[in-house]
């Protein structure tokens, strides 16, 4: 047998052994009580009984030697049925060092709460502890028994909440246990780094670990909603998590190390264990795709709650990331004490000193208190997760910028060529180098306050031969004006229509957050003007997230149309030049070459422009609507629905107008974004392909604008709007729109034919307005002498049934249908709309990241091309 193989033998026996207890006893039985520990995560070594309601419990580290003091324990414990109620006292002996963590109970292994203060007593070095468990019995543990698991369980639920997240096996442990990570956003180039559970008891910092990676995530799937900086950052980077580091050590309920008798917080630079090699191989590997890390936080637990970071000596980049990611985290409402030490860089074969000493990045320990509020946990590692978000996106050492206007795309474009040309070797690397030094020269005179930033190539062209000869023109073989200003202006649309996107977003988020505020407030709702039925204003709302939900699929779908590049296209027929059109492509982030040459720049152009104008009509005649059921609202002196009091304005003359602006200058923009549509069908209609008319970027840019703005004050609006109850109630009585219900409910209860019902119905609506009374005032002899002057016979239900139906409340209760007002259904679909908001979020997250990663790769490859060249006139 192979020494390799003969330690895996041994250390898969010591993983059984230590799994069973280790010991003499792993299990003992008083006669009234029994112990055990035969699951993953216990540890009793030793189990001697007293008498029948007292044991002595041995707990022993995995191996010998030095071991820090981290004295695991774990085991369930029952009374025998039919045994009367009585308290077993069990003593916990620990062999080396003395009782650290405060034992935690369990009925089912999932959910923890700590055994009461009063049933623990120290003795010394010992701890005695006073349970009274029942037949079922519970599991005592010295912290929560995350085991292998749970963290399937977890892997589940983030994929679920990421929604694109991957998990994958990066390696296995000593006893064949495999290695999971985690990867958000896998085609970002930066990326951060977390590890967790090198050392199994300790649980507080992978409870930590667990909370920031979840908000990590929510962020993720929120961020391009509300806040652009945290978008950005999202973006651009990964997450990259490895939450269980030692999945055989957490198995076996070790104090601290593999099954290789091994602390793997020493094993980073040796890397003679299994699983520090397979984390070193994963970041080999990125480290070969030039992707690096920005931030490396180990979790850990200790007596308190402590940051290892860098000293003084040891500046990160960017500097000083932990005194300002401390800084910003306190300021959350509910963040935990916790010190800030800074520790020298030494020779501890840590996860801190090894990322540190490898990439000069913030590498941090981060240690949680062993028997901190978990409460205050989830909380605090919110606040850290936020912060960490926040620095980094402030001090983002070298973010692409995105391109504001047509030349910087056509630069883009410009350079895309030039790598194209000098990786297809039809330029030499040395004129490419020389082009590449003048075009980068170009674009930093043009970045200059007053620069003319031409929006004609052959302006960019003739700097360029001024800076780099005439041999620089050549960059411009194969190629067309025609293509070149089509695929910058596709550029100019691209980021744009992501902007449009995120505005339906934004908008759809706030009505979506209204609708759950106004689930069940009961409202009129009207068909030809005309109250109709009660419904409620989140279900109300719902309609109208429902649409911004096709507005945004329509975004969606048209942007893996408009996603294409006409560079290399030339005029309409490509060129004699071998140029690689696919390449172009991938240089400029679209995902693949417009394919037939003449569409590129003569067909395709109208009809993305058309799509456009399609998707946005449709979004912006639909807010109209919405701007004019608010608007009637006013042609009532009390309203149920208005404004915020701040928003409307006063008259000149009338001292009592109240003029609701906000309203009307949502459907004025709604209007314009309409007509700036059909302007751009009017450019294309009865035109030559090829024509000036439709291919000029100004009514894009126009139309884009207005939508831009529309999105904006219709989030605005729905944010200011008040719902007045008690007059909305008011109208609903007024209304007589209850009288469904009756129908219904007569056809439900007595088999009342339809029509006979809904005749008797309208007789008491008829009743009602001939007297001006509400409907709940009318008597019971009134609906039993109207029922038998319509059919004939009596009202075959008690008058309180039909009572009960006019309550607006009742109806909306009774509406069983999918997709109603009733609360279940309103429930379902306030989470089937925020999930789907999510989706979309997340959809043009990785769109944003894509573009954003194609941007760096594409200035990495061009400053390849420009070497050393300093920066100054060629």
């Amino acid at each position: 047998m192979t020494r390799q193989r003969f330690r895996w033998c041994a250390s898969v026996l010591a993983l059984v052994w230590a799994t069973s207890g280790n010991a003499r006893s792993s299990a003992c039985d008083t006669g009234t009580f029994a112990l055990r520990a035969d699951f993953p995560g216990a540890r009793l070594n030793v189990c001697e009984v007293i008498d029948a309601n007292q044991v002595l419990v041995s707990i022993q580290p995995e191996d010998g030697g030095r071991i820090n003091p981290s004295p695991w324990y774990g085991f369930h414990v029952r009374r025998h049925g039919g045994q009367p109620n009585a308290e077993l006292a069990l003593r916990l002996r620990y062999s080396e060092h003395k009782h650290r963590y405060a034992p935690k109970i369990s009925a089912d292994g999932k959910i923890w709460r700590f055994l009461p203060a009063a049933a623990t007593r120290l003795d010394g070095n010992d701890a005695v502890l006073t349970l009274q468990p029942d037949a079922n019995g519970f599991f005592v543990s010295a912290g929560e028994n995350l085991n292998n698991d749970y963290y399937a369980r977890w892997r589940a639920q983030t994929q679920r909440l990421a929604g694109g997240a991957t998990w994958f096996e990066i390696g296995q442990s000593v006893g064949r246990r495999p290695i999971h990570a985690l990867i958000v956003n896998p085609q970002a180039r930066d990326y951060v780094l977390l590890i967790g559970r090198q050392h199994p008891p300790e649980v507080t910092g992978a409870l930590a670990m667990i909370r920031f990676v979840e908000r990590l995530l929510e962020l993720r799937a929120g961020a391009c909603a509300t806040d652009p900086a945290r978008c950005r950052f999202l973006a651009r980077h990964a997450i990259v998590v490895v939450p269980l580091l030692n999945p055989d050590g957490v198995a076996a309920g070790h104090w601290r190390h593999n099954l290789d008798s091994t602390d793997l917080n020493r094993d980073w630079g040796d890397f003679h264990q299994p699983e520090t090699l397979a984390v070193r191989d994963l970041i080999d590997r990125f480290e070969e795709q030039r992707r690096r890390p920005r931030v490396v936080l180990d979790f850990h637990s200790t007596w308190r709650n402590i940051l290892f970071t860098q000293d003084a000596e040891s500046p990160t980049r960017p500097p000083a990331f932990a005194e300002r990611w401390l800084n910003l985290a306190q300021r959350a409402d509910e963040l935990y004490e916790v010190e800030n030490a800074p520790r020298r860089l030494s020779e501890k074969g840590t996860a801190k000193n090894y990322f540190y000493r490898r990439f000069g990045i913030p590498s941090i320990t981060f240690e949680v208190a062993d028997e901190e509020d978990r409460a205050l946990i989830a909380r605090s590692a919110v606040a850290f997760a936020d912060a960490l978000v926040d620095v980094l996106a402030a001090v983002d050492d070298a973010p692409p910028p995105q391109c504001a206007d047509f030349f910087c795309h056509m630069a883009q474009a410009n350079a895309a060529s030039l790598i194209m040309l000098a990786e297809a070797e039809l330029l030499t690397s040395q004129e490419a180098s020389r082009i590449a030094a003048a075009a980068a020269w170009v674009v930093e005179e043009q970045a200059r306050p007053n620069a003319t930033r031409a929006a004609n190539y052959l302006a960019f062209e003739r700097r360029l031969t001024e800076l780099a000869g005439v041999q620089a023109a050549n960059v411009h073989m194969g190629r067309s004006r025609q293509d070149l200003h089509g695929t910058a202006r596709r550029m100019l649309a691209r980021d744009e229509w992501l902007e449009l996107l995120r505005g339906v977003l934004r908008a759809r988020a706030a009505i979506v957050d209204r609708a759950a505020s106004e689930a069940g407030t009961p409202v009129p709702a009207y068909t030809h003007g005309v109250q109709a039925q009660p419904t409620t204003f989140g279900h109300y709302l719902l309609a109208f997230s429902a649409a911004l939900r096709r507005d945004g699929e329509r975004l969606m779908e048209g942007y893996q149309r408009l996603n294409r590049s006409p560079l290399g296209a030339a005029v309409l027929g490509t060129s004699g030049f071998p140029l690689r059109r696919e390449r172009l492509a991938e240089l400029l982030g679209f995902a693949a070459p417009v394919e037939n040459s003449y569409d590129a720049n003569l067909v395709s152009p109208a009809h993305y422009r058309l799509e456009l104008a399609g998707a946005l009509t449709a979004s912006a005649v639909v807010i109209g609507q919405f701007a004019q059921n608010l608007h009637t609202q006013y042609h009532n002196p009390h309203p149920w629905l208005v404004l915020d009091a701040a928003l409307t304005s006063g008259s000149s003359s009338m001292p009592q107008k109240r003029n609701p602006r906000p309203i009307d200058r949502l459907r004025s923009a709604a209007s314009l974004t309409v007509a700036k549509a059909h302007a751009l069908v009017l450019l294309t209609h009865n035109a030559n392909t090829g024509m000036h008319d439709y291919r000029q970027f100004a009514p894009l840019a126009e139309l884009i604008a207005q939508s831009k703005e529309l999105y904006r004050r219709y989030a605005a609006l729905v944010d200011s709007l008040e719902v007045d109850g008690p007059r909305a109630a008011e109208e609903l009585a007024r209304g007589y729109s209850t009288m469904t219900e009756v129908a219904d409910v007569l056809l439900r209860e007595a088999k009342v034919p339809f029509r006979t019902a809904h005749a008797y119905a309208s007789a008491l609506t008829a009743l009602c307005r001939a007297s001006g009374r509400p409907a709940l005032a009318l008597t019971d002899g009134e609906l039993r002498d109207t029922y038998f002057a319509v059919v004939k016979e009596r009202l075959p239900v008690a008058p309180g049934v039909v009572r009960a139906a006019l309550d607006p409340a009742t109806l909306i209760a009774e509406r069983r249908g999918l997709g109603g007002p009733q609360p279940a259904e309103m429930a379902r679909s306030l989470q089937a709309h925020r999930q789907n908001l999510a989706a979309q979020q997340r959809w043009l997250t990785d769109r944003q990241a894509a573009l954003a990663n194609s941007r760096q790769a594409l200035r990495v490859a061009f400053n390849q091309l420009r070497m050393d060249t300093a920066r100054t006139p060629p």
